[in-house]
């Protein structure tokens, strides 16, 4: 009798659910229940948004790029090497939830565009969004067309992933180690792909059809001459020819199949995973800083980082590359509000890059405080729950004073410390132009002031004689005035008269008074005219012998 009773309160309680559960979803907003077809979308990409969370957590030395829903792991295969770009690639479309994959790349592209006509649409109040479904992309814009060049360049990049995955074995070559969350995050394409051929002017909205273009501009090339706007140069082949034209081009011939990027030979994806890969027994460690090179190569290229080449005008710091410098500039001698472009949504503080901008954020949260907080408890739970282990420390980095006596020298933690102690005991100064004193490690182990500098022959002699003390920061208040002299041919870039605006104008846009110079008695007048297959006369040079 018991059982038996007990069985109306179970249906009873089972109906009481169900009645709650149809008034709350009556209870919905129908301004909800109407954009089904967005959330469905919005579903999707959160799916990725998750997905690369995961990758994101994930060690490096563990990282790889996890397999989708009934995705089967894919294994490199060795080909010959002049059979790398043909043969045995899997072409894998990573569409969400499409399945196919080809072995050619024709077939492969075809199918890719018809994926353009299944775009999904998020309509706003007064505007269209497109968005790109491709495994961790998410990539959204309102331009449609830039969003066919978009899903056209996946198929492109989608074949250097498979080509780089069969590199990796061909060349014997280890996994890669970054981040894969990014792997299938293409470069914007704001506008079409444009040839720049003398007298061509055809344009694409798929990257690969401008590649091929290209390559009857090659073929039908009298004398292997290279026609792009302002290039002009000639080759003894054409297959020199075509090398060359990828720097105009852009074009790539080979991706890494973990992290995505891509590389314009083998030999620089070679180098991308040695230099993650790095074993003691077979590297070539840096005479300077003391980094581990995996080959000679690429300590060579390692070492030119150390040696300045280029000289700042404005005060006597040096940097190894023009980028550097430029950097420097910014920073140092650039006026604050033509510099800090970047203003920071919370408060007045406006940074030079977006990088410091992304540091600066978070200090207007307590998210760096939370995480402290959370660390703390775990490690006393640790330490509750496990008494016995014993944490091996991590060995703290030692700097020490170079200027102190042997038996009396001092040894500080941290390099802020020996900076502040070089400073006001020993009165050490950084040259103008250099924010801090850098440090160095030493064959005892200690980190040390670095007191040398390696710089070119001319960069030095550059310093020497033409460094007057501190200059002023440049001023970026002018004007100027850009007119259109000649068009551009064959051999020659299009030119340009620049002329400064302001009080000195009218002189500026005057031409300048020129005096002939009476040759020399008995000489032979010799003038030089370069000029081009038109006849256009470039320059014009007047000998006296």
């Amino acid at each position: 009798m018991a059982e038996e009773s007990e069985v109306p309160g179970v249906k009873k309680m089972k109906l009481l659910r169900c009645m709650d559960w149809l008034q709350k979803q009556n209870s919905l907003d129908m301004k909800k229940l109407s954009q089904q077809n967005k959330n469905d979308i919005q579903f999707i990409i959160q799916t990725n948004a998750d997905r690369k969370n995961f990758l994101l957590s994930v060690a490096e030395d563990e990282a790889t790029v996890p397999d989708g829903v009934y995705e089967p792991a894919i294994e490199p295969k060795a080909v010959p090497l002049h059979r790398l770009r043909t043969e045995s690639l899997r072409l894998d479309c990573e569409w969400q939830a499409c399945l196919w994959h080809f072995t050619d790349y024709e077939e492969f592209q075809k199918h890719i565009r018809n994926h353009i006509s299944n775009l999904h649409v998020l309509k706003n109040d007064d505007s269209v969004e497109y968005v790109c479904l491709w495994d961790v992309c998410g990539h959204k814009t309102p331009d449609f067309n830039e969003m066919v060049r978009h899903i056209n360049y996946h198929a492109y990049h989608a074949r250097l992933l498979a080509i780089g995955l069969n590199g990796r074995a061909t060349l014997n070559l280890a996994r890669c180690k970054k981040d894969s969350s990014k792997r299938n995050q293409l470069p914007p394409l704001l506008s079409e792909h444009v040839c720049m051929w003398v007298g061509c002017e055809e344009r694409f909205n798929c990257i690969q059809t401008l590649f091929d273009h290209v390559k009857l501009h090659i073929k039908y090339s009298e004398r292997t001459l290279c026609s792009w706007a302002g290039c002009g140069l000639t080759f003894a082949r054409r297959s020199l020819l075509s090398m060359h034209l990828r720097s105009h081009t852009g074009e790539r011939l080979i991706a890494c199949y973990h992290c995505g990027q891509h590389f314009a030979c083998n030999r620089k994806l070679a180098d991308h995973l040695r230099r993650q890969n790095v074993y003691p027994h077979s590297s070539y460690p840096c005479s300077v800083c003391g980094v581990s090179c995996a080959t000679e190569y690429l300590l060579r290229e390692h070492a030119r980082q150390h040696v300045s080449a280029y000289a700042c005008a404005l005060c006597d710091m040096s940097a190894p590359t023009p980028a550097a410098l430029a950097q420097h500039v910014r920073y140092r001698h650039l006026p604050a509000q033509h510099a800090r472009t970047h203003a920071c949504p919370h408060c007045p503080y406006r940074a030079v890059n977006s990088s410091d901008l992304r540091k600066h954020i978070p200090t207007h949260t307590r998210k760096k405080k939370r995480i402290k907080n959370e660390q703390l408890e775990d490690d006393i739970s640790d330490e509750d729950n496990s008494e016995d282990e014993v944490k091996t420390p991590k060995p703290q980095k030692k700097y020490a004073c170079h200027m102190c006596p042997e038996k009396h020298t001092k040894v500080f933690s941290r390099g802020s410390r020996l900076t502040t102690h070089l400073v006001n005991v020993h009165g050490a100064q950084w040259p103008f132009g250099h924010s801090r004193f850098r440090y160095q490690i030493s064959e005892d182990g200690m980190y040390r002031l670095t007191t040398t500098r390696y710089e070119v022959l001319e960069v030095s002699k550059k310093i020497v004689d033409g460094y007057s003390g501190p200059k002023e920061s440049l001023n970026t208040t002018f004007e100027f005035n850009v007119r259109q002299v000649a068009e551009a041919t064959e051999t020659a870039p299009r030119r340009f008269e620049i002329t400064l605006k302001g009080d000195n104008e009218e002189k500026a846009s005057l031409p300048m008074k020129t005096e002939k110079l009476e040759p020399p008695e008995g000489s032979v007048e010799i003038t030089i005219d370069d000029v081009d297959e038109h006849g256009n006369v470039i320059s014009s040079e007047v000998i006296y012998t």
